[in-house]
């Protein structure tokens, strides 16, 4: 099964070649010789039920604008509202240990008996459990002989349940904004906007699944508990404002300057509870059996995190050059950023600082353009602490990179051209660092991805 094709390229820190495997030839043998293979049913069943999932989101919007023009023409307002009605019906798995014990006609556990019929009991008085007993037991006894099978498939399609659990919701949200723009001089405008926006949960918020705890064992808000992204969680939504100045050079580029601040509230966190019945009834849990135990699961996080942030553009033809080096355009912009709040720990994957800058030329037989991209050090997502080895305030960080991007084409006739792109002309490379406050330097790299340099060239034509 070596993929010899695969296998020629060379591993990167210098290291030599490695032999890959060819996925299609191990699949060839597998439908030719299945017996060579062993499989685990269980555990085929249960990823089967864990990606089993459906999720229906409609979203219904309409938008009513007005637009006016004040003092002559020269100040320009747009406005609106939007309202968004947003419905969703979901499906996910089912986990109830409880599922594989034995009831009687009330519904009532049966506990597991002595020889002399007396109830077996677990745990420590005076809070004592009865031991229920199993439908299924966890082994079953081997027909022909020698250790006991594993019985954890049956008990699997008892407990965990395809597409066991339905979360309803609907919600109705109404964004309001405006846009405005002035004519201070022939070729300076200053333009303002304030709008709300929105940003929704992912799917498998909703579909994620439910995992019960053992109703016959005492809570525990680390393990007994209950499990499950919280479906009446809401959209974290923000306000932004924005103001931008706008200079245009006459007929050859243009400078703008800009900011704004935006104030979002209703973060994600994530957070270990005591139940209540709110919170069950949107699983249809009753609040009789499982109020008792606790619930981890996700939740909106008090207080806002505000970013701000400027930009700067530039772009200008460069006219003052001699004839020979005529069509000569350089562009650049930089936006930097920064967030705060009481919310700044789960506001991840954000760049601070992202400047873009480049030169192009333009000739009526060929052009050439080149882009120098830089992206600042961003933090990623944080790593949950463990008391042996990682401490609090540990986080994932991606650090600098410059990209540089190079393009070409050249008119062979009036409708055929060659052209030639080259992306990550320098090669750079994008480490991701796990950091905590006391992590040594030599410790921090977790990966690296080296996606080397990539060539497409080829012909274009117009018929």
């Amino acid at each position: 099964i070596l993929d010899e094709g695969f296998s020629k390229r060379f591993a990167p820190w210098g290291f030599p070649r490695v032999q890959w495997p060819d996925g299609y030839d191990l699949w060839q043998i597998y439908k030719k010789n299945p017996d060579y293979f062993t499989r685990n049913l269980n555990t085929e069943y249960r990823n089967a039920v864990a990606r089993s999932k459906y999720v229906s989101e409609v979203i219904s919007a309409a938008y009513l604008r007005v637009d006016t023009s004040l003092l002559n023409g020269r100040l320009k307002l747009v406005g609106g509202v939007r309202g968004e009605q947003t419905n969703i019906d979901a499906f996910g798995f089912r986990s109830d240990p409880t599922l594989n014990y034995r009831r009687d006609a009330r519904g009532e556990v049966i506990p597991q008996r002595d020889a002399n019929g007396n109830i077996l009991y677990t745990g420590t008085a005076p809070n004592l459990t009865p031991v229920p007993s199993l439908i299924l037991p966890l082994t079953i006894p081997n027909p022909v002989g020698g250790a006991p099978l594993s019985n954890a498939l049956a008990i699997s399609q008892l407990t965990y349940l395809d597409r066991g659990t339905q979360v309803k919701k609907e919600y109705l949200r109404f964004f309001p904004s405006l846009n405005a723009s002035y004519n201070l001089r022939e070729n300076l405008i200053v333009r303002g906007a304030i709008y709300q926006s929105v940003g929704r949960p992912g799917v498998n918020q909703y579909a994620g699944g439910l995992t019960l705890p053992d109703t016959e064992l005492p809570a525990s808000p680390e393990t007994n508990r209950i499990s499950v992204n919280n479906a009446g969680i809401k959209a974290w939504s923000a306000n932004t404002a924005k103001l931008r100045f706008e200079y245009y050079f006459e007929k050859v580029g243009q400078f703008s300057v800009g900011g704004y601040r935006r104030e979002i509230k209703n973060m994600f966190g994530n957070l270990v509870f005591q139940a209540t019945p709110e919170f069950l009834a949107n699983y249809g849990l009753d609040p009789a059996t499982y109020e008792p135990y606790f619930v981890a699961t996700n939740y909106n996080v008090p207080g806002l995190v505000r970013m701000e942030g400027i930009e700067v553009d530039y772009k200008q033809v460069l006219t003052f050059l001699p004839h020979w080096a005529r069509g000569v355009q350089v562009f650049g912009n930089l936006s930097a950023q920064r967030a705060t709040g009481d919310s700044t720990a789960t506001f991840a994957n954000y760049t601070p600082r992202v400047y873009n800058w480049g030169v192009s030329l333009t000739r009526p037989q060929f052009n050439v353009r080149m882009n120098w991209n830089y992206r600042g050090t961003r933090r990623a997502g944080r790593i949950a602490e463990s008391p042996r080895s990682i401490e609090p305030g540990t986080y994932f960080w991606v650090p600098k990179a410059l990209y540089i991007d190079l393009k070409g084409e050249y008119r062979l006739g009036q409708r055929v051209s060659v052209f030639l792109n080259i992306r990550n002309l320098g090669n750079a490379k994008e480490d991701v660092l796990r950091r905590g406050p006391n992590t040594p330097d030599y410790a921090t790299l977790f990966s690296r991805y080296d996606y080397a340099q990539l060539w497409t060239v080829g012909f274009k034509g117009t018929f």
